[in-house]
């Protein structure tokens, strides 16, 4: 545990001379501004207000999650070509400092959003969300972007900003496209249509609302738990064999 520690230490004080920390605070303060604007000048119900705000959080997610992956490997590979992370005696605890502090950073970051837009709609609209509201609903959109956390860390490191950056661009698109009638029965199967349908669920469910597709919100549910334990196990896996080599 000391030793993962110090991975822990190490990682946070490398990425507070980069954009990355920037990034997690200026996302929330833009995102939660940009709605509170929308909130304001719409005519729209505050429920629908409320679902606006979940479904562009969760849209823009998977494009964030590829740029501070892209700058956690970038960082590495500026240090010595990752041979400062090839070089410690444990691989695995390494990669998983990285993880962490990038799952950490991203809980944080939705939760500020959510604090941020959620306080001053309740004075805006008049409307008194519940507590829950800004614990489930961040929780809600990090869980179901746990996976995506995995799968661009190994984007960035063996593939560079290139890739990386485009699949988290198409992943946003293809989040939108998947939140219309375009997504109908295809959804739960789809990593990048998960956030947005379980955030508009949550909501359901926090006001008591009735629900809207049981099965495949469960289906869903179960997909994304397999899925997120399979990444997890193939950043370990394909790390511990990971020999530094970049494309970009």
């Amino acid at each position: 545990m000391d030793e993962y520690c110090r991975y822990l230490k190490s990682d946070v004080y490398k990425l507070r001379h980069s954009w990355f920390f920037v990034i997690h605070l200026l996302f929330p303060v833009f995102g939660a501004a940009l709605m509170l604007i929308y909130s304001r000048l719409s005519s729209s119900s505050e429920l629908n207000k409320l679902a606006a705000f979940t479904q562009i959080i969760a849209i823009a997610y998977p494009f964030v999650i590829s740029v501070v992956c892209q700058i956690v490997a970038e960082q590495e590979l500026q240090a010595g070509h990752f041979q400062n992370m090839l070089t410690l005696p444990n691989r695995k605890k390494a990669i998983f400092s990285k993880f962490a502090i990038l799952l950490l950073s991203g809980l944080f970051s939705v939760t500020l959003t959510t604090v941020l837009f959620g306080i001053p709609f309740s004075y805006i609209t008049g409307t008194k969300l519940p507590v829950r509201f800004f614990i489930l609903i961040p929780f809600v959109l990090w869980v179901s972007n746990i996976m995506m956390y995995g799968l661009h860390l190994i984007l960035a490191f063996r593939f560079g900003r290139n890739l990386g950056i485009s699949i988290g661009v198409m992943g946003s698109l293809l989040s939108a496209l998947l939140q219309t009638g375009l997504g109908t029965g295809l959804w739960y199967v789809i990593p990048y249509g998960l956030g947005v349908r379980f955030a508009e669920n949550a909501l359901t469910y926090l006001f008591s609302l009735p629900p809207v597709g049981n099965l495949e919100i469960q289906i869903g549910i179960l997909f994304c738990t397999l899925v997120t334990c399979g990444i997890i196990g193939l950043v370990a896996f394909w790390f511990s064999r990971y020999s530094g080599t970049f494309c970009d």
